[in-house]
Parts: structure tokens; sequence; C-alpha cells
């Protein structure tokens, strides 16, 4: 049965969930404030996007990348940690230093005051529960909202930053964080920095780095990968909300009323949220089986359980990484500091400190949360059930649409 049957992006909603674009995808998910807070204090604009809101996002860290450098922050900050305070006072711009406190502050309050209104909005778009058009097709691309792992997006920022974010259909974002990844790592000389540190010259890092651009470098690396695996997380439940609304509202129009009739068979399958789910409702229809005689519902999920990390399979939004990347990023840039003054140099104390601080940070998360009952992942689940009724000369053809369609399980019902 064509999806136009059924109102999708007619509707205009007053609260929209999310919004599917040339540009990319982005939806009203949300977010904890004081970790938003956290973000932005950790880098200027972090926050803003973490919760969606890209263009202040790109705004607050350009004008991060042009005050700072101006002012020379980070050589006063990596100064100041090394306990060399005249050196500090003596490189600090102070003209440029005093710009850069009102921002910085600005840039804490508003993205937790955005977060807050952004979990109001998600309250509101839920009850009015307007739809979402799930692709957009111009010149330029074509966009479809579909299942993705969080993983692979976040194994291809750990590459590059930016690969993720492409990866998760956030054209824009991607090619930003790309961007400003190359032009920061180029001003580091990060790169030739890398290679002596993996090939053992330790005396030409500390020789080569730029220490006002190589200190950027630590939380831009640690949110990339979050961010990166983040919004995969939230495209993947835009798309069960999308799926769950369209499989509801197409019950409620076709009015179900499965026939009882001799010499017919009734089949119960279960499936994942997929676009095989709407793939097989038309692959059964093109089988001669009214639509009537097709129930698909989505099944309530019962469970209540913290998982650590989420998957393909499980996405609630719940995972415990928060606190273990925002612990990575604290602890990269600590590492790269004393870097600058150690054997090993900034790049592998650096990433010592990435590794540390994501597990220092799992087990906070774990020890504030030990009361509840936590699992690692989520399991696989059936979030889909299926009902068929159709002649049972067509058993063996329906069988067969259900095994190339992905379905979980099937079972067919005895005759009452």
């Amino acid at each position: 049965m064509p999806h136009q049957k059924f109102p999708s992006a007619a509707i205009k909603p007053r609260y929209s969930k999310g919004q599917i674009s040339v540009f990319g995808i982005n939806s009203v998910y949300p977010r904890t404030p004081w970790v938003t807070a956290w973000w932005s204090a950790a880098f200027p604009g972090f926050g803003h996007m973490y919760v969606g809101k890209y263009l202040h996002g790109c705004i607050l860290i350009v004008w991060e990348l042009v005050v700072n450098n101006m002012s020379h922050l980070n050589t006063a900050i990596a100064l100041s940690f090394l306990g060399r305070f005249e050196e500090a006072t003596a490189a600090l711009n102070r003209d440029w230093a005093l710009l850069y406190v009102a921002v910085y502050a600005y840039s804490i309050w508003d993205s937790y005051r955005c977060a807050v209104e952004i979990k109001k909005h998600h309250m509101l778009a839920e009850i009015e529960d307007a739809p979402v058009t799930p692709s957009d097709v111009s010149f330029f691309d074509v966009v479809t909202l579909d299942k993705k792992s969080p993983w692979l997006g976040l194994l291809w920022s750990v590459f590059s930053p930016g690969l993720g974010q492409l990866y998760g259909g956030s054209t824009v974002i991607g090619t930003f964080v790309l961007a400003w990844w190359i032009t920061i790592t180029y001003k580091a000389a990060a790169v030739r920095a890398l290679l002596d540190s993996f090939l053992g010259h330790f005396g030409g890092v500390h020789a080569s780095v730029d220490w006002q651009w190589f200190l950027f470098l630590p939380s831009m690396y640690a949110f990339a990968i979050y961010q990166a695996y983040v919004s995969v997380t939230e495209n993947n439940t835009l798309f069960d909300i999308e799926q769950i609304r369209f499989l509801r509202v197409r019950a409620e129009n076709l009015a179900h009323q499965p026939a009882n009739e001799p010499d017919t068979v009734h089949i119960l399958a279960t499936f994942e949220h997929s676009p095989f789910v709407e793939m097989a409702l038309h692959d059964i229809e093109k089988l001669g089986v009214p639509p009537r005689n097709i129930v698909a519902l989505p099944l309530e999920n019962l469970d209540a359980q913290t998982h650590i990390l989420d998957t393909i399979h499980r996405v609630d939004g719940r995972s415990m990484l928060d606190g273990a990347m925002m612990g990575a990023t604290l602890c990269s840039v600590l590492g790269a500091i004393y870097g600058f003054v150690l054997y090993w140099g900034p790049v592998i104390w650096g990433l010592l400190g990435l590794g540390a601080g994501f597990f220092l940070g799992l087990l906070a998360e774990l020890a504030v949360a030990k009361k509840k009952s936590i699992k690692l992942t989520g399991g696989r689940k059936s979030e889909v059930i299926l009902e068929v009724t159709c002649q049972a000369s067509l058993q063996n053809q329906l069988i067969s649409v259900l095994k190339t369609r992905k379905a979980e399980g099937f079972v067919i019902l005895p005759q009452r």
C-alpha cells in the first residue's frame, strides 16, 4: 500500500520531532543540561552542537579559534599548569583575553538553557505526535532516515573527525568538523608530531609542536568521536519513532478485520524496526493478500535496565558514555599539557590521558548508578509484531518473504 495514503509531509507540526534535508538530519532529543554545559566549558560551541543547535555551535567554535589564538590563551593555560606563571602572564594578550570572558560565560549559560528548552519541546512533540518525513531527495543528495551502527560512526571519527558525522548523514556538520580538524592539525604540526612519537623521535616532537594550536586538538578529537556516536544514536531513535507512528496510523486507517474463513492460515512474525518492515508489508500485498488482513504494530518496550553502551539494536539514549567521554576529554588535555615537558611528548601522553580518562569516567558513572540494574549492552529484541491472514496456498510464499525481509521469527497459528 503506497505511503501517500497516510498523511506525512502534508502536516505541518507545531512542535517538530526532527528534520531530514540535504544539509543533514537533526532531531529534538532530550539531553542532560549539566552535561551540555560541561561540553561548552570544555570548548565553547560544543554544548550547542551536542543538543542540535549547529549554527550557534559553529559560530561559537569559530569565535573560540579566533579569540583564543589572538589572546594566546592556550599557551598561557599550559604554562600555568606547568607552574611557569610569569611566562604565562607575559604570553597572554590581555586586550583579547578580556573579550573572551563574556562570550565564554554566555556559551555555558545558553547551552544549559537550550537543553532545558529542548526537553520541553520534546515533551510537546511527543504529545502532538506529528509525522516526520523519512527522506529528502534533491539534485545534490539523497538523504534517507535509516538504522546505522553508532560504533561505525565512532570508529570513522577515530580515524579522522568529521567522517563519523558524514556517515551519520550530517553533510554540513561533517564538512565543517573535517575542515577545522585539518586546519588545526596543520597549524599545530600534529601529523609530524604523531609520526615522530610513534617512531620514538621524542626530541623532534617537543621542538616541532605549536603549543597554542595543539591544545585545541584533545577536546576537539574527543568531542568529534562522541558527537558522531550520539548523532547516529539519535537518528536511529528518530527512525523508530517515525516507523512506530506510520504503523499505528496504517492500522487505524485500514480498520483491520482479519478473515476467519476455511482454508486460511494465520501467521505471526516479529521484526526489529528497520526499512525491512515496510518492504515486507508491500511484498505481502503483492502476493494478493488484502491490506486489511495484514496487521503490523509496534511492541511496547518493557526493558527498563540501564545499558552502558548503545547499539544498533538498542538505542534508548540511556548509555553511560557521557561521564566516560567527559573524563577522556579532561585527562587528554592534561596529558597533552604535561606531555610538553615529559619524555614521551604531548601526543603519547594525550592519547594515554584519553584512554585513562575514559575508564575513570566510566567507573564514576558505574559508582553513581550502582543501585540500578546494569547490563553492558542491550541485546537483540523484537520491536514490531506482524499478523497476516491469507489463503493456505500462499503460505510458503509468505514465509519466503518473511525470511528475505529479515524477520526475527514467525509462527503459524493452529486452526481454532
